[in-house]
Parts: structure tokens; C-alpha cells; sequence
């Protein structure tokens, strides 16, 4: 098998992780929502555009006031639950990247 096709079966394995439809559904929960979804858009645009400006000090606290701002965002249900299932979905990834980096290693 080579490895595209190995690549192939590997993310049909990620796609039926818990932690990756748990992050579908809820995203499908944000996006039902237009003004969830679009305050969603603009609080990761916003978030994106202080990485790309500043230094990362700077970053920093700029980013520690965007978060104090969405707190009540947030705290929304529908929010809250895609916050979580794409924080344990990243978490999960972080590990596959650091267990294939181990083997590459060896």
C-alpha cells in the first residue's frame, strides 16, 4: 500500500474519533446559528489578524483583551460545547503529531 492510500485510511480513522464528530456536531450547531456563526467568524478573524500584526508579547495581551470581550460569547451553550470538542479534537491531533514524531525519531 502506498502512501497516499495509507494517508486515505488514516484520516477515515480520524473522521470516526469521537473527538471528531463531536467537533462536527457542534460545528454544524454553530453554523444553524448566522449570528452565532458570524460572531464566531469575526472574533477567529480578529484573532488572526493580532497574530499577523504584532509581536508576540504584544500579541498577548491584545488576544487576553479579545477573550475578556467574548467572555459572554463564550459562555453561549452552543458555543461553549464547539469551543471544547474542537479543544479536544486539537488535543487528540497533538498527540498523533507527537506520536508520529516519536517513531520518526527512533
Amino acid at each position: 500500500m502506498d502512501i497516499n492510500q495509507r494517508s486515505k485510511e488514516f484520516a477515515r480513522y480520524i473522521k470516526n474519533t469521537n473527538e471528531f464528530k463531536l467537533m462536527n456536531k457542534a460545528k454544524f450547531e454553530i453554523e444553524k446559528n448566522k449570528s452565532l456563526k458570524k460572531q464566531l467568524d469575526n472574533y477567529i478573524n480578529t484573532k488572526n489578524n493580532i497574530y499577523s500584526r504584532y509581536k508576540l508579547e504584544e500579541a498577548s495581551k491584545k488576544i487576553s483583551q479579545l477573550n475578556r470581550d467574548y467572555t459572554n460569547f463564550f459562555n453561549v451553550p452552543i458555543v461553549s460545547n464547539y469551543m471544547n470538542a474542537t479543544r479536544n479534537f486539537n488535543s487528540m491531533m497533538d498527540k498523533i503529531y507527537k506520536a508520529i514524531e516519536n517513531e520518526l525519531l527512533k
